[in-house]
């Protein structure tokens, strides 16, 4: 499997736009000149103007196929980092992270999934539990793999980190976290209120 860096994603996408701009100019001009054309090059135009069209149907099917932007929630606890995701379709991504961090990986008992279950009505999904690693390189591997990075620190606020465009967070901000209501959160995990 291939994982395109987002700069190369980028550049997918500015040549897809350009290349169906062309396929549109060509796709004109054939239907415009059909007529006034030989029989010999009418048949030559004809099999410009289908693959101007698989073009278009190749373009419009990258731009479909564009994929969510994938956001990370970071929670803090006494002893561990439980990790929630929505890009669970992206399979990779969790792969990554489960082969880079295999020894510090604790399974969730019965009574945290419980707890940490709210979360899938928001579209998010609790999928490890972390214990014995550094924030900074935790944050490091986030930054790297998923496109929107949130942290509920010890102080009990969120701190929000965009990475969409480059695997160094382009700007962060606190107090930004990616539920309305925060209720759906354990007690211990909710902000209080001011």
């Amino acid at each position: 499997m291939v994982v395109l860096p987002r700069r190369e994603l980028n550049k997918a996408h500015i040549g897809g736009v350009l290349g169906l701009i062309l396929a549109v100019t060509v796709l004109i001009g054939v239907v415009s000149n059909f007529s006034d054309s030989s029989d010999v090059l009418q048949i030559g135009l004809l099999a410009l103007g289908l693959v101007a069209v698989a073009a278009i149907a190749i373009t419009l099917m990258l731009f479909l196929s564009h994929r969510n932007t994938s956001k990370i929630l970071l929670f803090h606890q006494e002893d561990a980092t439980i990790v929630a995701t929505n890009s669970l379709h992206e399979g990779f991504k969790l792969r990554f992270f489960r082969d880079v961090l295999n020894d510090n990986l604790v399974a969730f008992s019965d009574e945290e999934r419980e707890q940490w279950s709210a979360l899938s009505s928001q579209g998010f999904h609790p999928v490890f539990k972390i214990q014995n690693v550094r924030m900074p390189f935790l944050l490091l591997l986030c930054f790297m793999t998923f496109d929107e990075v949130f942290i509920w620190d010890r102080t009990n606020r969120w701190d929000y980190f965009d990475c969409r465009n480059t695997s160094e967070p382009t700007y962060s901000e606190r107090g930004i976290g990616p539920f309305e209501d925060e209720s759906i959160l354990p007690e211990t995990h909710r902000q209080p209120a001011t």
